[in-house]
């Protein structure tokens, strides 16, 4: 939810919940990836760089990949025109996200080595590029999680100056995430994305 829409949430929820509930009812016969994916195609015709911001992190999240992405940019070419499908390829150029880079465009997911067990500590986050993407690491006790360092609402960069007390805000929009989970615990809903794990001879490895 928009800074504005959820401000006139709390001031006017007399008026607002009708649309919220509007749009809630209005794609329960699709599944998540459908319905996120139709709002990309709807943002482009709209040429809204903030809904398309928006939505694509909850494409990304109900499981729809790159390629699909793309071409549901492309299927908006008849209502947009040629000018706001380049527009909104600009947008996810701007983003810079490693699944939309050429080179791994319908590339299948792989085990990376991140690194020796030995240099992870309780509570300390370790931010890493891995082959050219940015993870970062956050140990408490057994437990080891990998996450993905965007925000989920804007897909924001986050970086370690957000840190603080197992916690990451996100500098735009202010949503928290708790990175013993990865939880989005303040402002928003969805959590950080998170990479499959596994330890092999004392390193940590993730899959992406």
């Amino acid at each position: 939810m928009s800074n504005a829409l959820d401000y006139l949430a709390r001031v006017r929820p007399e008026a607002a919940e009708h649309y919220l509930k509007f749009l809630k009812e209005s794609g329960r016969h699709l599944d998540d990836k459908t319905r996120f994916l139709i709002s990309v195609v709807t943002k482009v015709i709209a040429g809204s760089e903030t809904g398309f911001r928006q939505y694509l992190p909850h494409a990304l999240q109900s499981g729809a990949t790159a390629d699909e992405v793309i071409d549901a940019i492309l299927c908006a070419f008849p209502a947009a025109g040629l000018t706001r499908v380049l527009k909104a390829i600009d947008w996810v150029l701007e983003m810079d996200l490693p699944e939309f880079r050429p080179e791994n465009l319908g590339r299948t997911a792989e085990w990376h080595e991140v690194a020796e067990l030995v240099a992870l500590h309780d509570g300390r986050a370790l931010f890493l590029v891995i082959d050219d993407r940015q993870i970062f690491v956050f140990k408490t006790g057994e437990t080891i999680r990998v996450y993905d360092p965007h925000c989920s609402h804007h897909l924001t960069g986050l970086t370690e100056v957000e840190l603080k007390d197992n916690t990451l805000t996100c500098p735009v929009h202010g949503w928290v995430f708790d990175l013993e989970t990865g939880d989005c615990i303040a402002k928003g809903r969805r959590p950080l994305k998170s990479f499959e794990t596994k330890i092999e001879e004392g390193k940590l490895f993730a899959r992406w």
